[in-house]
């Protein structure tokens, strides 16, 4: 029963990213997006295809905005669908070793602050960083610049969408591979905008 309770979820997000591939080609004008292989479109249904490049792409991202990366205080979300077997990676570690170096604040936002307890003991001993934890629906934005939206269910938290916080949803709104002026880039979406980083 767990199982196909978790499956329901995935089938609404796939859903979501194909109505949002079809708005996004009706709204095209200029720009062509380039065709997406069904292997392609099935990683996407999966999760985002681009999070082994995150920091790469969180470093553009901050370039437009004016900012630099030793200036990023993220608010990360923690997923709302952790991995169902400890042999599978979970995402929201994988988000946290490429985001850790240089960082100077993160705070996350978790019902589960356990599995936090070695990253929270290695980053004190290893950079001196105390990493603020908080339960998720009480985290307040005191210090925070970004939010990194991990979750996979739910609505997109607008309340975390005032300006100057840049608001990355990871999962809820697909990033999208396009051609733009002849070179293969990615529209990640930010709060209500979408930002063109280079792929």
């Amino acid at each position: 029963m767990t199982r196909r309770v978790r499956q329901i979820p995935r089938a609404i997000h796939k859903i979501r990213a194909y109505i949002y591939q079809a708005c996004q080609k009706l709204r095209r004008g200029s720009r062509r997006e380039q065709p997406i292989s069904d292997m392609a479109e099935e990683e996407q249904a999966k999760g985002n295809p681009y999070l082994h490049q995150l920091r790469k792409l969180l470093e553009q991202v901050l370039e437009q905005y004016g900012r630099e990366y030793r200036h990023f205080r993220p608010l990360l979300i923690d997923t709302d669908t952790p991995p169902e077997s400890l042999l599978d990676e979970d995402d929201v570690g994988l988000v946290l070793e490429q985001i850790s170096q240089d960082l100077n604040f993160i705070k996350i936002a978790t019902d589960r602050p356990a599995y936090f307890a070695p990253y929270i003991e290695r980053m004190y001993e290893d950079t001196g960083l105390v990493v603020q934890v908080t339960p998720k629906g009480q985290a307040s934005l005191s210090g925070v610049n970004a939010v990194l939206d991990m979750e996979w269910e739910g609505r997109c938290h607008r309340e975390y969408m005032v300006e100057p916080i840049l608001y990355l949803p990871i999962y809820k709104r697909p990033w999208i591979k396009m051609e733009f002026e002849q070179n293969l880039d990615i529209s990640i979406p930010i709060g209500y905008n979408t930002v063109i980083v280079k792929g």
